[in-house]
């Protein structure tokens, strides 16, 4: 087959300054400051940008980028540590670094890509098969490394790449090397890149929260070998079953009801379950050799649990629970226990005068509340639009130029239209749109909370703690579960809770949910 591979024109002299001597395009490259990673990243750009547009062969070309490779992972590693933990549509810096990163994994492929090309048109030529697997292996690592940036600041991954890994993996299948070691150092194969490629991308990358792309990255290499591609479905679950298109330029999807056919006419069936199978063991030999406490909850940033969500994902993809119903209206939004919490209280004081209504055609039409005073605007409300809603949740759209940010696993109030009482939250997945605008989904968790306070009883005095009482299943029966800071909950911990004066003595018995941005779990009086 051929290759169709995306590269610059090459037609531009090389610039002078630009050192094409190993020993000497080394010594620049190690003299950048790397703690001034923006500025040596910029350098590092300008000068591959300049190395893959000039009249250079292939393999010195590859063998420049080869020696700036260890200072690039360096800045990238660097780079990544200022976007992936920004909150987000990401600001100046951190858009600054997640640009530059982009920009240097796709300027360091260049190289790998044209070399490939000229080797894969000479068929015939000595030594072309053999020399093959390292150059399309780098090539492969620097689009994943395009991949793990777009899923860690929630950007959609730019079009043409999953074409071209698509494409890479068949041209290395029919070319029979796809599973040799193509890399001394990790020790690992085209076959064994791809395949991490699509198990991340099937492990639903932008419902993950802060560093677990990392975790599921760890999950997949630790069980290597274990995932392979079929081209009939006998003995296949269709139900339980992934595809890729290797000729488009398309991600791999579950073969559930409701998802549309994958575009292409190459198709390969994705088989996991062995994967799947090591995964599960692993897990019941954690559960079963002391990890009690993360078995009887749904406690969501440990790694039990992220094996336990995979699966689920790549054993039993989920169907749709409810019917997602168009809308076209907004609602007020917070994010944070905080903030939450601070305009829960301040709802509770509003009167029945304060609410906003309109008059049309003679009717009373109640209008979205947003308090607009100059406390609760420093604290972060605004208006979002809902594009659809289902019995569970909402999906939820801003434009650009927003003042209240948003994570995966973060706590969110909602206030709808004519609404008094703000209706409690969690992101679960999130995607930033072209313009920085923002979409993300909300699991509705209560229809109200009631603002309370929390005190640690004993191991930490005088801290307190904000937190949300929600509403009870029961509206005879007190409530018994809250939403508060992270690692607050401790099994069995003891609190003051202080209901506007109000003192008890509770103590925490079921961690229900936590993420890096709340505590959500039940008491019970002391």
């Amino acid at each position: 087959m051929a290759l169709n591979l995306s590269v610059p024109n090459v037609s531009a002299p090389l610039p002078k300054g630009i050192e094409t001597n190993l020993k000497k395009a080394r010594a620049w490259v190690e003299s950048l400051p790397l703690t001034k990673t923006t500025e040596s990243g910029q350098a590092i750009v300008a000068c591959l940008a300049a190395i893959n547009r000039a009249k250079l062969p292939a393999e010195e070309r590859v063998a420049l980028v080869e020696t700036y490779r260890p200072v690039i992972d360096v800045l990238l590693d660097e780079l990544d540590a200022i976007y992936a933990c920004a909150s987000l549509p990401l600001q100046a810096k951190p858009l600054e670094a997640f640009s530059l990163a982009h920009a240097l994994s796709i300027e360091s492929s260049f190289a790998y890509k044209m070399l490939v090309l000229e080797k894969s048109a000479k068929l015939i030529g000595f030594g072309n098969k053999k020399s093959m697997p390292m150059p399309i292996h780098r090539l492969m690592n620097h689009a994943m490394a395009v991949m793990l940036q777009s899923y860690k600041a929630y950007y959609p991954v730019p079009a043409g790449i999953w074409a071209e890994v698509n494409s890479l993996f068949l041209y290395a299948d029919e070319q029979a090397f796809a599973n040799e070691v193509a890399d001394e150092a990790t020790k690992s194969s085209v076959a064994d890149l791809y395949f991490e490629m699509l198990m991340l991308s099937l492990a639903d990358p932008y419902r993950l929260m802060h560093r677990e792309v990392d975790r599921v990255r760890e999950i997949l290499r630790q069980h290597r070998g274990l995932v392979g591609l079929k081209t009939s479905a006998e003995g296949v679950d269709p139900q339980r079953a992934f595809v890729v298109a290797l000729d488009a330029d398309s991600a791999p999807r579950a073969l559930v009801q409701g998802n549309r056919p994958a575009a292409g006419s190459v198709m390969r069936l994705i088989d996991s379950s062995r994967l799947v199978e090591r995964i599960q063991q692993k897990l019941k030999a954690n559960l079963s050799g002391g990890a009690a406490t993360a078995a009887k909850s749904r406690a969501t940033h440990d790694l039990n649990d992220l094996m336990g969500r995979l699966v689920r994902l790549w054993g039993d993809p989920p169907k749709r629970q409810f019917r997602r119903n168009p809308s076209d209206t907004g609602v007020a939004l917070c994010a944070g226990v905080k903030a939450i919490a601070y305009f829960a209280e301040l709802a509770t004081n509003e009167t029945p005068e304060a609410d906003a209504e309109a008059i049309r055609d003679g009717r009373t039409i109640p209008l979205l509340k947003i308090p607009q005073d100059p406390m609760s605007q420093l604290v972060g409300v605004e208006e979002w639009q809902v594009l659809n809603q289902s019995a569970n949740g909402l999906r939820l759209h801003r434009n650009a130029g927003g003042i209240v940010g948003v994570a995966v696993g973060e706590a969110i109030g909602v206030r709808f239209v004519g609404g008094r009482g703000w209706n409690l939250g969690v992101v679960r997945w999130l995607t930033l749109l072209e313009g920085n605008a923002i979409e993300f989904g909300m699991e509705l968790i209560s229809p109200t909370g009631y603002s309370v306070s929390l005190e640690a009883t004993v191991g930490v005095s005088n801290k307190t703690i904000p937190a949300l009482l929600l509403s009870s299943t029961h509206p005879e029966v007190p409530s018994d579960t809250v939403l508060t800071l992270p690692e607050t909950f401790a099994d069995l911990r003891a609190f003051a809770l202080n209901d506007h004066g109000e003192i008890s003595t509770v103590r925490a018995t079921t961690l229900i949910e936590r993420t890096a941005k709340f505590d959500l779990f039940q008491f019970q009086p002391s």
